[in-house]
């Protein structure tokens, strides 16, 4: 399996998109990205 980091931009815009209310599933739908990751990085910081 091949793991890619979050980079900073898609940090920031994890960050933007939480503090406006979007969802779990539509930041990760936004960014590509699986529900799972969204939430561990929300989690983490």
């Amino acid at each position: 399996m091949n793991y890619n980091h979050l980079n900073i931009n898609e940090r920031t815009v994890i960050s933007l998109l939480a503090s406006s209310d979007v969802s779990i599933r539509e930041i990760a739908k936004q960014l590509g990205r699986s529900p799972s990751t969204i939430s561990r990085e929300l989690k983490r910081n």
